[in-house]
C-alpha cells in the first residue's frame, strides 16, 4: 500500500523528443508544454504507486530520471531481451559513421505507407476475395537506430483478423520492445496499424498466410452463399 507521507519526484531533461510516451502512460506525474517540445512535471507520485523503472523506461532517450527517493533494484530482465534473440548488424563499423552516411537519405514513401497499413492491395473471383498486405520491411533511418544498434531489417508484425460479414479488420502489431522504443523518437512511425475495410459481398470464413521472404500477408475471404445465409 502506498505511504501518502512517501514521495518520489521526477526529471525530464533536454533530451526530451516530445514523444508523449510519458505523458500518455503516467498522465498524472507529465504533461506536455504548451510549445508541446517537451515533457514536464506536474506532480510528486506517491511511493509504491508506480515502480519507479516502468516511468523511467517509458522514454525511448533516457531523459526521465529520478530526483527524489530511491530505485529499487532494476527487472533481472531489464537488460536481457531475451525473448527478442540477439541483434546481427550487417555493418560493424561505428554508428557515428552509419549515421553520418544515412542521415541525409530520402525515405521511400511506399515503406512508410506500410507502416500505416496503406500498402495493400483487393482482388476478387467469383468465389474469393484476396487481400494483401505489404509489411513494413526495413526500420526507419534515425540518429537513436544507429546508436541503439538497432538492425535495418524490421522485425515480424503480429497479425490479428477480425470479420463480420462485410467488414474485415486487420490489426498489426510490431513487437519487438528495442525497435518499439524508436517508435517515440521517429516521425510517421507507429508500433502498428489498424485498417477496417468494407467490402460489397458479405463473407464468411477467411484465411491467412504470411510469406516471409516478400514479406507479404495474404487474407483470403470466402464469399457467402444463400446457404451460409440459410446455415446463419
Amino acid at each position: 500500500m502506498a505511504d501518502a507521507t512517501a514521495m518520489e519526484a521526477y526529471e525530464v531533461s533536454e533530451a526530451c523528443i516530445a514523444c508523449d510516451a510519458c505523458c500518455d502512460d503516467f498522465p498524472d506525474i507529465f504533461v506536455m508544454n504548451d510549445d508541446h517540445t517537451r515533457a514536464q512535471v506536474i506532480n510528486e507520485s506517491p511511493v509504491g504507486t508506480f515502480n519507479p523503472w516502468d516511468i523511467v523506461n517509458v522514454c525511448p532517450v533516457d531523459a526521465i530520471s529520478l530526483i527524489k527517493g530511491e530505485m529499487p533494484p532494476p527487472p533481472e530482465n531489464m537488460d536481457a531481451d531475451e525473448d527478442e534473440g540477439p541483434i546481427e548488424l550487417e555493418d560493424d563499423r561505428p554508428w557515428e559513421i552509419r549515421w553520418a552516411e544515412a542521415k541525409d537519405l530520402e525515405e521511400n514513401e511506399w515503406e512508410r505507407m506500410k507502416r500505416y497499413g496503406l500498402a495493400y492491395s483487393l482482388e476478387e473471383d467469383l468465389n474469393k476475395y484476396y487481400l494483401r498486405f505489404e509489411m513494413p520491411a526495413t526500420v526507419p533511418n534515425h540518429k537513436l537506430k544507429f546508436k541503439w544498434g538497432l538492425p535495418n531489417k524490421m522485425p515480424e508484425y503480429k497479425s490479428e483478423i477480425t470479420l463480420d460479414g462485410r467488414f474485415v479488420k486487420i490489426r498489426a502489431q510490431l513487437e519487438d520492445k528495442r525497435v518499439r522504443k524508436l517508435c517515440g523518437a521517429v516521425n510517421s512511425f507507429p508500433d502498428g496499424f489498424l485498417r477496417e475495410l468494407e467490402l460489397d459481398i458479405p463473407c464468411s470464413n477467411f484465411s491467412k498466410k504470411y510469406d516471409p521472404e516478400d514479406r507479404i500477408l495474404t487474407i483470403t475471404l470466402d464469399k457467402a452463399t444463400a446457404a451460409d445465409d440459410v446455415a446463419a
